[in-house]
Parts: C-alpha cells; structure tokens; sequence
C-alpha cells in the first residue's frame, strides 16, 4: 500500500509538471524554427505590446481565480443541488463520519445531502475544518453501513490529501492555455493585417503557435487533468482502506454505485469531485449499453478521457490491499 501510495504521488507530481514544461517547450521550438534573427526585432516589439496588457491580464486572472475559490463550495453545491443536514437530521451518517475523523484526529466535516435517485457522493474545500462532504439520498437508503463508511473514508481521504485543491490548480492551467490561446487569436491576425503582410514565415509562426495552443487547451491539458483525477481517485480509494482496515466494503459500494451514479444535473466541471463519474442521461446511457454489448457485458478497462478509473480497474487495485 505504501509502495502504491509513493508510486501515485510521484506521477501526480509528474503530471502537474508537465502542464508549464509543455508549453515552455512548444513555445521554445516554435521560436528555433520560425523566429530567427531577422524577426527578433518584431518579436521583441510584439512582446513588448503584450506586456502592456499584462497588469490587465494578471488583475482579471486574480479576480476570477478568487471569487472561482472562495465560491469553490457553493458552485459545487449549485450544479449538484446538494442542501446542508444537521446531526438531528440524520445521527446515523454523522455518526459514520465523526468516528473515522477521531480515529485520525481530524476536524469534522460538515455534511450535505442531494436528494436524488441515483447513489454518488463528493468532498469539496481544502481546508478540513470547513470541509464538506455530500451523499446523495439514495446511496445511503441502498448501501449498508459498512459500505456507507467505505464511501465515507473515500471522500475523507480527499480531504486529506486536499485534491480539490489539486484539481483546482489543474484547471487553472487549463484555463490559463484558453486565455493565451484567444489572446493569439486577436493580436497577431491584427497585426498580420498591417505591417506584418510580407512577412510569411512571421505569420505561420504564430499559426503554428496557435494551433498549439489549441492543442494543449482542448486536448494535452484537459487529458493531463483527467489523468490527475483518475491517480487521485485510486489514492482516495486506498484512504478509505487504511481508515476502514476493510477493502471489501469499498467494493462493494463500487459496484452498486456504477449501476447507477448518473447524475441529473451532471456537469463536466465537477464530475472529478464525485466518487463515481456522474454521466448524465440520454446519449451517454445509449454508449455505455453499446460497449456492454460489445464487450459482451465484461467489465471495461478505463479510457484516458474517463474522469475516474473503470470500476473493474479500482476493484482490481482494492483487491491487492
């Protein structure tokens, strides 16, 4: 367990690295091949226009990554339609919690449920003490209690290890690569316009550039995100093992949860928070029949654009613990 835990925290590293060495890289490249010395004076006066707006740049990327953080909670409880209980309001899953949190000496996170008829649950907020931790309604009518704590120690674990945090500063990039993708899109071709007409190989650079950055914003980087959930959901999984000393109750919790974690107001914004990928309804019901179909009704193995690990994949890692 130790060696796995070592293991997914040095590719969780990894990952997180590869979204600045990336684009440093590609924007290192692009400058060899199509910036030489005859366009460094209209590179360096480009870039000197760019700083300008900087200060501009930086003040609204503050802004939003603030209010984005600060509303982190509310945001989450908005999309997923989760309301705040108290201890009166159900003892039993207060009750579940509070005795995982003593038997590591850790604040108690506040609890939610979302009154819905499918079973999922999410941690939210990187602070323990005013942490959340939400249950859908019909995860806790259909799972017993032991796996109830299971699901329980999974999202403690999240909170431990502060991966809503984590997946916060992986969509910061990934936003980050939007801005500077649509900031290229309307300088240059401007520019190109004027002075810059004659100057070929200056404007295929910055296509080049472009379409770079459109590769790293619409695929390199959401697939590094994704890959830094599915790393963060096995180490939740393995959490909930060492607090519970019980790899059995996880899977089975798993397994009834993949028969019906569809989620009806399901956004892929969030779907990395939840303990199982909330698909929505409708054409993604249609393509999980068609690969249950095709696979002959086997487990499938997990897809580089899946948010989570199959169920057959984490079932076979619980197995090992």
């Amino acid at each position: 367990m130790q060696s796995f835990k070592e293991e997914n925290q040095r590719k969780t590293v990894l990952l997180l690295v590869l979204f600045p060495v990336s684009l440093i890289l590609i924007l290192w490249i692009i400058l060899s091949l199509f910036f030489t010395d005859w366009t460094v004076d209209r590179f360096a006066e480009w870039w000197n226009m760019t700083l300008c707006y900087v200060p501009l740049i930086l003040l609204g990327l503050g802004i939003w990554g603030i209010v984005s953080f600060v509303l982190q909670k509310d945001i989450m409880f908005w999309l997923s339609g989760a309301k705040p209980i108290t201890r009166k309001d159900n003892p039993e899953v207060y009750n579940i919690v509070e005795n995982l949190c003593i038997s590591r000496w850790l604040p108690m996170p506040k609890i939610a449920i979302m009154n819905e008829s499918w079973m999922n649950a999410f941690a939210t907020w990187w602070r323990q003490k005013d942490s959340w931790i939400a249950f859908t309604s019909w995860l806790l009518k259909n799972l017993d209690k032991s796996e109830i704590e299971a699901v329980a120690g999974h999202e403690l674990t999240h909170l431990i290890n502060k991966d809503s945090l984590l997946m916060y500063v992986a969509y910061i990039f990934v936003w980050v690569a939007s801005l500077a993708w649509q900031y290229l899109l309307r300088v240059p071709l401007y520019e190109s316009s004027s002075s810059y007409d004659e100057d070929s190989k200056w404007i295929n650079g910055w296509f080049i550039f472009w379409i770079a950055l459109l590769g790293l914003w619409y695929l390199f980087y959401p697939l590094i995100r994704l890959a830094i959930s599915r790393k963060r959901e096995y180490m939740a999984d393995l959490g909930s093992v060492e607090l519970t000393r019980d790899n059995q109750s996880m899977i089975s919790a798993l397994r009834k949860i993949s028969s019906n974690s569809y989620v009806s107001k399901a956004n892929d914004s969030i779907s990395s928070f939840f303990i199982a990928e909330p698909k929505k309804w409708g054409i993604n019901k249609v393509k999980q029949w068609m690969r249950h179909y095709a696979t002959n009704g086997k487990e499938t193995k997990t897809s580089i654009r899946d948010s989570h690990p199959s169920i057959a994949d984490r079932i076979a890692r619980l197995k090992e613990y």
